[in-house]
């Protein structure tokens, strides 16, 4: 009998465990990548200290932050994070026209990561650590309708909009390190990542005199996407002396499996013009290989630690990428097939983003520490390469963000609890209407101002447990 634990019944416990998480998770790993790159972050920790993490970080969240950091993880344990509740307000002025505002208020709750992490005690330089990552889960639904008198020719207006989309990125993650010495840590994480989502984009316009319908303009566009790849994250951790470390990591763009990355789409168009022209134009794909793409991505962060205190800042590079198209698209069959394939596609340019994050710890009462953090995630769509009044995007989401974070931490000899608020604000100014549902000419059709003010609030009730398989007091 080993002197700490039986290691094969513990892999046994550990692998029944995440066996068990995996089923519940599963139900909900069915909803691609909005226009940021840290809306969520992952662990209690990670969530609370803003992700400044990548160096200091010690428990089972480092498998996404930095691997090389697990090197220092004290004992084997299992951890699950989740937002109990997520409340979002999101307010567009002018989104569908002059002075015609979209809102929106949601609620929801989500997991984020439930994870463990295997070592022998006696042999504590090679550690393996398991989890399910949720990166991404947003469900969005716009509405917004109009009726007035065209002022020019008096005749009727109606529209109608809706935008509705279910958005989820998840991941299944192995991570290994390896500990070199008292002082040095590096690892590498190996994720397979799987993006889903639903988005209908649905506008009705008409214009009638005398209840006979002169125009109209039906754009209905529906879009379920499925993409898996697979990437890796290279993490090194070192801890320079006492009170400071330093973390460094990459991650690779990723590797898409197209026997896994088929999607469908269908774009329908009906109109009648002002000569009374009825036209109709249909594209419809069916299991059509994805090809949306990971930026490489790098962090560096500076920890510095007193007995009582943490700080610790995180600067994140996040590279660029080239204009291109996320549907490899087939030859159109129907007979109202457009003139050009690309009628149907979705569109995609990033820029070269920094987000930087800060976060804080510090020793309230014995077992108790006091977190808070804060970070900006900058939108990253590249407005300067697609133009979204004309052509097919995934995301309206042009704001920035600022996360703001606090709470609080309990620790005992076999558990880790933490609690708190992560608050993120987005505002953006000058962006185009996601569409124009005043009253006016059929021949303005396609005006569309660039004259909205966003705002974006959401607040998420932040819970996690860690564990620990020893008595920590007892190393």
């Amino acid at each position: 009998m080993m002197a700490f634990f039986n290691y094969n019944l513990f892999m046994v416990f550990l692998m029944r465990h995440l066996f068990t998480f995996t089923l519940i998770l599963f139900p909900f790993i069915c909803a691609a990548q909005g226009n940021f790159y840290w809306q969520q972050q992952q662990g209690a920790n990670g969530n609370l200290l803003g992700g400044s993490l990548s160096a200091g970080v010690n428990d089972n969240s480092a498998i996404f932050y930095n691997p090389g950091a697990l090197a220092f993880t004290e004992t084997p344990n299992v951890s699950f994070t989740s937002d109990l509740i997520g409340y979002t307000i999101v307010d567009i002025k002018n989104g569908a026209g002059d002075g015609i505002h979209i809102k929106m208020n949601t609620m929801e709750t989500k997991p984020q990561m439930v994870a463990g992490t295997a070592f022998k005690l006696d042999k504590k330089n090679f550690k393996v650590t398991y989890a399910i990552i949720n990166l991404l889960n947003s469900k969005q639904e716009y509405n917004s309708q109009n009726i007035g008198i065209d002022p020019e020719s008096n005749a009727l207006y109606e529209g109608y909009f809706n935008y509705k989309s279910s958005v989820r990125n998840d991941r299944f993650a192995v991570g290994t390190t390896f500990r070199v010495n008292d002082k040095l840590g590096i690892g590498i994480t190996h994720f397979v990542d799987i993006k889903n989502a639903q988005i209908t984009n649905n506008t009705n316009q008409t214009w009638s005199n005398n209840n006979e319908i002169t125009n109209y303009h039906i754009d209905y566009k529906n879009v379920r996407f499925n993409q898996v790849s697979i990437l890796w994250k290279l993490g090194v951790a070192w801890l320079v002396n006492n009170n400071f470390n330093l973390g460094f990591n990459f991650e690779t763009q990723d590797i898409r499996l197209p026997f896994l990355s088929k999607s469908n789409l269908i774009r329908t168009l009906d109109t009648k013009d002002e000569q009374g022209n009825i036209h109709k134009v249909v594209s419809s794909q069916e299991k059509i290989y994805s090809k949306y793409k990971h930026p490489f991505t790098a962090d560096i962060n500076l920890g510095y630690h007193t007995n009582k205190s943490e700080i610790s800042c995180r600067i994140g590079y996040f590279g660029p990428i080239d204009r291109y198209g996320i549907f490899g698209m087939k030859d159109e069959q129907s007979v109202f097939a457009p003139q050009n394939v690309e009628f149907g596609q979705y569109w995609v340019a990033n820029k070269q983003i920094v987000n930087i994050a800060i976060g804080f710890k510090n020793r309230l009462f014995d077992k108790i520490n006091l977190l808070s953090g804060f970070r900006t995630d900058f939108n990253n769509l590249d407005d300067r390469k697609i133009n979204p009044t004309q052509e097919n995007i995934l995301s309206y989401e042009y704001w920035d963000l600022y996360h703001i974070s606090s709470g609080v931490e309990w620790f005992g000899p076999r558990f880790n609890v933490i609690a708190g608020i992560v608050s993120d604000l987005g505002f953006s100014k000058g962006d185009p209407q996601l569409v124009n549902l005043n009253a006016r000419p059929y021949k303005e059709l396609n005006d569309i101002n660039y004259n909205t003010e966003a705002m974006y609030l959401q607040f998420n009730l932040v819970f996690g447990i860690t564990y620990h398989f020893k008595d920590r007091t007892q190393l």
